[in-house]
C-alpha cells in the first residue's frame, strides 16, 4: 500500500499556487512537486505540513491508502471501481491516485466500459438485405461457412459495390433455416 494525498486538489481554493502551499506547509517547494508528480512518497513532514496547511480538515480528508503497482487489483475489480467511483462525480485525475494509474488510463477504460455497453446488436428483423457477419448471426455459423455455401450454391447471395461485397435477402435465409428443419 502507498500513502496518496488529496492536498493538491484542497489547494485550489485556499492557495494561490503551488509556492504558497510549499510556504504554509514549511517545506520546500522542490519536495511539494517531487511529490506531486510521483517522484518523491508522502513522508511524515509532508503530512506535518499538510496539517498545518489545512488546520481545518483531519487526517482522512488529506490523505488515503492507495495499492502499490505491485499489487494492483484485477481488471475487472479495477474497471468496477472505476464506474464506481465515476458515479460518486470524482474526476478521472482522483480515480486515478486513488487507483495508482494516470488519469489517461482511467478515461481510456471508462470509456471502454461505455462502448461496450451501449453498443447495440442491429435489429435484423427489419433489414431485407443482410451482410455475411448478420447471416452469421442468423445462421449460428461461421463467417467461412456462410460464404462456402454461396460458393456452392446452397446459400444465394448478391454481389454489390465494385468489391463484390456479399448481401443475402432475409427471405432467402428465412427459407434455408425453414428448409433445415424440414430436413
Amino acid at each position: 500500500m502507498m500513502l496518496r494525498t488529496r492536498v493538491f486538489e484542497l489547494s485550489n481554493e485556499k492557495y494561490a499556487d503551488l509556492s504558497a502551499l510549499a510556504r504554509a506547509m514549511g517545506i520546500s517547494q522542490s519536495q511539494l512537486y517531487r511529490v506531486k508528480r510521483g517522484m518523491c512518497p508522502v513522508n511524515e513532514r509532508f503530512i506535518i505540513g499538510a496539517a498545518k496547511a489545512f488546520p481545518g480538515y483531519k487526517l482522512d480528508d488529506l490523505l488515503y491508502v492507495a495499492p502499490r503497482a505491485e499489487a494492483r487489483m484485477s481488471t475487472d475489480n479495477r474497471r468496477d471501481e472505476i464506474l464506481r467511483l465515476r458515479e460518486t462525480g470524482l474526476t478521472y485525475a482522483e480515480i486515478g491516485r486513488r487507483l495508482g494509474i494516470t488519469r489517461e488510463r482511467v478515461w481510456q477504460i471508462f470509456m471502454r466500459v461505455r462502448r461496450v455497453s451501449t453498443k447495440k446488436k442491429p435489429s435484423l428483423d427489419s433489414k431485407v438485405m443482410l451482410t455475411t457477419s448478420e447471416a452469421t448471426q442468423l445462421l449460428g455459423v461461421r463467417p467461412n461457412t456462410v460464404r462456402r455455401w454461396n460458393n456452392k450454391g446452397i446459400l444465394k447471395a448478391y454481389r454489390i459495390s465494385p468489391r463484390g461485397d456479399r448481401r443475402f435477402r432475409r427471405q432467402d435465409i428465412d427459407g434455408f433455416l425453414k428448409e433445415a428443419e424440414i430436413e
